[in-house]
């Protein structure tokens, strides 16, 4: 019974680890869009926690930066750039 529970434990807690690393920043504007069909993409300007909307010029034109689904760059702690 011992093992049991504890199989159970490991099932259980491995699949807590695979949904905390569930991928959030792209290469691409397409890879993003495949995550969020229904929300806006964003690109996330790195170093920092600011991101902007498709008709900013910085849009996927910083040096650094990444595309994310706006609910995921919002639920991580980065907010809109003015």
């Amino acid at each position: 019974m011992r093992l049991l529970s504890a199989a159970v434990l490991l099932v259980l807690a491995s699949a807590g680890l695979a949904q905390a690393f569930v991928q959030t920043k792209f290469a691409s504007e397409e890879a993003a869009r495949q995550r969020c069909p229904t929300d806006m993409v964003v690109w996330l300007i790195l170093p920092g926690n600011s991101f902007v909307i498709k008709s900013d010029p910085r849009y996927g034109a910083t040096q650094r930066g990444a595309y994310m689904c706006e609910r995921d760059a919002i639920a991580a702690g980065n907010r809109g750039a003015h």
